[in-house]
């Protein structure tokens, strides 16, 4: 997805930021994500499993060999955290639609990976059955460090939401979030090419906390932003997430002290920084899908 931001100065992420304020558009950067994330809430003394062997499969039908190859890196990731964390997590070969892509993002939510090693296997082929063509199918191995999370301050009670769970090209997204005790507020985009970048606070959105009851929306509507939604080029459908985070006001940092707005981190890059605050943080993640109804 492209994300246009369009304030005083532009930049393009994955959907579209843009400004509301009537300007035009200056200049934009490029930057491409994941849908996947393996992330932890809420935790204190994270375990770290070291050296997990996993991996992950997918046969191309209906998406492109590019979502195909990250797709079986993301069930790779996800066997990891199994592995790590004793949760199970539903699988399967076949990849016939983004929801349910989508779904099996929901399911990262026990364990995150802060070091990978990738190898891709060679080619292979999946068959349903003799009656069936065999379709080609990507594999591959990683070996990760997953760090399991434990769960030691007061919850925030957080609860977030966005106003679709599906999007057009061109339809504008706001998250919602809620608190019930005082926090600092960050969200981050996870999209569709395997990196994480934080869309809020921002250089034009700074005020980040909310005070316990309270709630944010962003945009909201005197800010100069929007989230423009649009899929990757030449993809018809992408699943990709919103994380919603929730740090104590009393650790004495903030986001933009561990994060640069806007920029873009890889995915291992990125949890071991979150892992830094996982102690006195909270999160949420929204999954959404975006579809191009143009490009059949």
């Amino acid at each position: 997805m492209k994300v246009k931001i369009t304030f005083t100065k532009g930049y393009t992420l994955h959907y579209y930021l843009s400004v509301k304020s009537g300007g035009n558009v200056s200049s934009m950067a490029r930057l491409i994500f994941t849908f996947i994330i393996l992330l932890s809430a809420s935790v204190s003394s994270a375990e770290t499993v070291k050296n997990i062997s996993a991996e992950g499969s997918c046969a191309i039908v209906s998406v492109s060999a590019e979502q195909c190859q990250l797709i079986a890196l993301q069930r790779a990731r996800a066997a990891a955290i199994e592995q790590a964390s004793g949760v199970s997590v539903a699988s399967s070969t076949l990849v016939t639609n983004m929801a349910l892509t989508a779904d099996f993002i929901k399911t990262y939510s026990k364990g995150f990976i802060i070091n990978e090693k990738v190898d891709w296997l060679a080619l292979g082929s999946y068959q349903k059955d003799s009656k069936t063509p065999p379709i080609p199918e990507y594999r591959v191995n990683i070996i990760a460090d997953v760090k399991v999370p434990e769960r030691k301050i007061k919850s925030f009670g957080l609860k977030a939401k966005t106003n679709s769970i599906v999007y057009k090209n061109g339809d504008k997204a706001v998250v919602e979030a809620k608190v019930i005790r005082d926090a600092k507020i960050a969200i981050f985009n996870i999209i569709a090419d395997d990196k994480v970048v934080m869309v809020f606070p921002n250089e034009h959105d700074k005020e980040n906390r909310i005070s316990g009851k309270g709630r944010l929306l962003f945009p909201d509507k005197n800010t100069k932003t929007e989230l423009v939604m649009q899929t990757l080029d030449g993809h018809q459908r992408d699943a990709e997430a919103f994380l919603i985070a929730a740090l104590d006001n009393e650790y004495a940092r903030d986001f933009t002290d561990i994060f640069m707005p806007l920029e873009a981190m890889s995915f291992s890059a990125f949890f071991r920084k979150f892992s830094d605050i996982v102690d006195y943080a909270e999160d949420v993640m929204l999954t959404y899908e975006v579809i191009n109804p143009k490009d059949k």
